[in-house]
């Protein structure tokens, strides 16, 4: 039998927080070019999401990075059988979750009446404020999750979706 293939269901998603990191990047570079400084790591972590690191199943010939960012983010859904919240998080929204690292590891237990440390970094701030951030904390309360699980709650949500063939 073969390994089920999965996708987003909705390819929306990726487009929707593709836009919004995008423009976090454009905010981003014109804050830097008015105070003549440069934001470093975050703004080079923001560019390395956009580099074909959030799935595009539009394109017609995907680039070699884009291929191996969908399989990526496909391998963690389908060889691991715990994943941590970033990962999901990631997953969820399209995005390579081989970046989760780079995300703030606390994130899935900031609290809305928590936000002041969020608010330093704005990506973190875009990635708290999703829905789907607020629904895999609701669901999975940990930091270690098991992938089956997610994989199941995922398509219930209408998130991920399975294709047999």
């Amino acid at each position: 039998m073969s390994k089920p293939i999965y996708k987003l269901f909705h390819t929306r998603t990726a487009d929707n927080i593709k836009f919004e990191i995008n423009r976090l990047k454009e905010s981003a570079i014109q804050k830097n070019h008015k105070n003549h400084s440069d934001e470093g790591a975050n703004l080079e972590f923001i560019k390395t999401l956009l580099s074909d690191n959030i799935i595009d199943y539009k394109e017609t010939k995907p680039s070699e990075s884009q291929l191996d960012c969908r399989s990526e983010w496909h391998n963690f859904l389908t060889n691991k059988t715990k994943l941590n919240f970033n990962e999901c998080l990631l997953i969820l929204l399209g995005i390579n979750p081989s970046l989760a690292e780079q995300i703030d590891t606390d994130l899935y237990q900031t609290q809305l009446n928590d936000v002041s440390d969020v608010k330093n970094n704005l990506l973190t701030l875009i990635l708290f404020q999703r829905v789907e951030n607020h629904l895999l904390r609701e669901r999975f309360r940990s930091n270690s999750i098991n992938t089956e699980e997610f994989i199941k709650w995922a398509m219930d949500y209408k998130y991920l979706r399975k294709i047999e063939h």
